[in-house]
């Protein structure tokens, strides 16, 4: 009787064991997407696309509209930053 418990707790070490070393492993696997718009510009002339990140790092711009051109006065308002 005390070798069936035996063995029923080696088999449940074993399952917690291997369950656990899965999850950890799946942890590392997450990537980190993402998907925005923005306008982007040079000089005057501005378009926007839809911008889609992977683990911050560019994978895919989508033109979304045709380019507009604004006046030699136009200033970017807009704070430089990264895509992703």
């Amino acid at each position: 009787m005390n070798f069936d418990r035996l063995i029923v707790f080696l088999i449940l070490i074993l399952f917690l064991g291997l369950s656990l070393y899965y999850f950890k492993n799946a942890e590392q696997d997450v990537s980190l997407s993402s998907t925005h718009t923005t306008a982007l510009c040079y000089g005057q002339t501005c378009r926007d696309f839809v911008v889609k990140c992977l683990d911050n790092s560019v994978i895919e711009l989508t033109p979304i509209s045709g380019f507009v051109t604004f006046g030699d006065d136009w200033v970017d308002r807009r704070i430089e930053k990264e895509l992703c």
